[in-house]
């Protein structure tokens, strides 16, 4: 038997001790019925709403119990609306059954700072009709250190691009002549070097072309300006290759194809 749900998300007298750990959860937690509208949510959650209410001083009411959340993400418009169609589409495929679960990282910047947060989103054990946990976690100091660190892998790249051509140099005078290799045939060089052939086998080629942007540091508007894509077909294609390379960023990308490279 279901524990009874106020109106606000709270949980009713009757709801067990499980469900009430969940308010001392560091996250944001709702669940959704089949539908996608929400039916509860934590103590996180709420938090987070009011903490980021309307300039009249009202709740968004778009997250709130009884919303369907669902719908909010399939009518987002403007910047948000590539990361927002993309977890319609994860959230629609756990509540189908397609998936067993589902998560991405999206950034959610306030005024006064620069966040990000990583959704997971998995089916509620037994549930019928399916309900699904939606969490949303703050993890905008993992993301800043991963971006330190993917910024300094960038810069050993550079470094060792650097060591390679003063050891060409070398070579050559010792030889007679030399010929030095220009700035784009270093960066052609770079840019070719593709991670062993077990890594790629489940990609396609449009896949592969959209990671060796990727680790690039191609931005998605310039990928899809080069392959003459959308940029909502761009970010769909990265949605794959995280998902089949079992990643969840960029800089774990940029991490596992290092990693191949340099075996």
């Amino acid at each position: 038997m279901k524990p009874k749900i106020s109106g606000s998300g709270h949980i009713g007298a009757n709801g067990n001790r499980a469900l009430r750990v969940l308010d001392a959860v560091d996250a944001n937690i709702a669940v959704l019925d089949s539908e996608g509208c929400i039916v509860s949510t934590n103590k996180g959650w709420r938090s987070f709403s009011a903490s980021n209410c309307h300039l009249d001083g009202s709740l968004p009411r778009q997250i709130a119990v009884g919303a369907n959340y669902l719908k909010v993400c399939s009518e987002a418009v403007g910047e948000s609306s590539e990361n927002a169609m993309l977890v319609f589409e994860g959230i629609r495929a756990v509540i189908d059954g397609r998936k067993r679960h589902f998560s991405h990282e999206y950034p959610c910047h306030s005024p006064d700072r620069q966040r990000w947060f990583l959704m997971k989103v998995k089916a509620l054990a037994s549930s019928w009709p399916r309900e699904v946990v939606v969490t949303h976690i703050d993890i905008t100091e993992r993301h800043r250190a991963e971006t330190e660190l993917l910024n300094k892998q960038r810069e050993l790249n550079a470094a060792l691009l650097d060591l390679q051509e003063m050891a060409e140099r070398i070579k050559s005078l010792l030889g007679g002549v030399y010929l030095p290799a220009s700035k784009e045939q270093r960066l052609s060089s770079a840019r070719t070097s593709a991670p062993e052939d077990s890594l790629l086998a489940a990609l396609s080629r449009r896949e592969k072309e959209i990671l060796s942007a990727l680790v690039r540091g191609e931005r998605n508007s310039k990928i899809a300006t080069l392959l003459q894509l959308s940029p909502k077909s761009v970010s769909t294609y990265q949605s794959r290759i995280f998902e089949k390379l079992k990643v969840n960023s960029v800089a774990q990308l940029v991490r596992l194809v290092s990693t191949s490279v340099h075996k």
